[in-house]
């Protein structure tokens, strides 16, 4: 079996949101011992060319989805640089890789665009203790496999 068999992906999208909303998303780590979550930015407009695609990029970790603390080594402007965008005709992604041993149970992403616009979150939660054999148990409508 394909190791990418056994994961389980969770995505969230904030369409259209204004430059001080956050897109906030939850993810429930239980029973995987890593994660890969990309963070994606539309493509920004001419007037946010020059600073960096996103005035909040991080990662925060907790016991309950009611209190949660940035995740040291995940918060952008702080641990890693915010990318600034080398063209207004490419899509922006960060990619926080977690190792989720010795981590709270839930992560939560937090990003707020520097403009206008769409940002989507993808988690790819891996090394199950159970493997997940449906779909739905992967994180998805329909699953493929060959």
């Amino acid at each position: 079996m394909n190791s990418l068999e056994t994961t389980k992906t969770l995505a969230s999208l904030s369409d259209d949101i204004a430059t001080s909303a956050t897109h906030s998303h939850e993810i429930d780590t239980l029973g995987y011992k890593y994660a890969s979550i990309d963070v994606c930015f539309e493509k920004v407009a001419a007037a946010g060319t020059n600073s960096a695609v996103a005035l909040v990029c991080k990662l925060q970790h907790g016991d309950t989805t009611s209190s949660y603390s940035d995740l040291t080594g995940y918060v952008g402007g702080t641990s890693f640089t915010i990318p600034t965008p080398a063209n207004t005709s490419a899509d922006t992604v960060v990619r926080f890789d977690v190792d989720l041993r010795g981590k709270r149970r839930y992560l939560r992403v937090q990003a707020t665009g520097n403009a206008t616009g769409s940002v989507y979150s993808v988690a790819r939660l891996g090394k199950p203790e159970d493997a997940p054999d449906t779909a739905s148990e992967k994180g998805a409508n329909a699953a493929v496999a060959g």
